[in-house]
């Protein structure tokens, strides 16, 4: 009498069997490895948000705290307007720690200041509907064309971060209306 298939001795399964089971445990291998490796990434993503909005958030609260009528010479993207001269300011530019500049960023920084600039003036006739813009910046009642960098009396301010994350570029804004604090 010929048997088709050799029964291994102590478990009584066949050759095919072995194969068979064999194959399903390195495909359950693979799909948890994926699952590990897929989990990580997005763990790392949560990170990077959870980094990138914590900076954005004391970003803010730095220009609340500074001297309003100083925010537009400290953090506008004018270095030659600088109070102790060129490139003495803070700057529009920022870098945070933990993340990654786009590979298209032209100045290698994840952090943006963005205030109501048109060639170096603060305008309030800006068309810039994410600041509020345009809107009288001067407390005159009247949106005009002039130059408020010296008599601002609001300051619509957006900050942005975009970096690149393991699963591609992310951004995040936040918006503000910075005014003068009675003391």
């Amino acid at each position: 009498m010929h048997r088709p298939f050799h029964r291994c001795a102590r478990s009584g399964m066949t050759l095919i069997e072995v194969t068979i089971a064999m194959g399903v445990l390195t495909v359950a291998v693979f799909l948890f490895t994926g699952v590990v490796a897929s989990s990580s990434r997005i763990g790392s993503e949560k990170r990077q948000q959870s980094v990138a909005a914590h900076a954005a958030r004391s970003i803010l609260e730095r220009l609340r705290g500074a001297a309003f009528a100083s925010v537009w010479t400290n953090y506008n993207a004018q270095p030659l307007d600088d109070p102790l001269g060129p490139g003495s300011a803070a700057g529009a530019n920022f870098a945070v720690p933990g993340l990654d500049p786009r590979p298209d960023d032209p100045d290698g920084f994840v952090g943006r200041i963005s205030l109501p600039e048109q060639l170096g003036a603060l305008r309030e006739d800006a068309n810039d509907p994410a600041l509020g813009l345009p809107r009288d910046l001067d407390g005159d009642s009247i949106v005009d064309e002039e130059d408020h960098r010296g008599d601002y009396r609001i300051l619509p301010v957006k900050v942005e971060i975009a970096w690149q994350s393991p699963l591609g570029p992310r951004r995040i804004e936040m918006f503000t209306m910075l005014a003068p604090t009675e003391d």
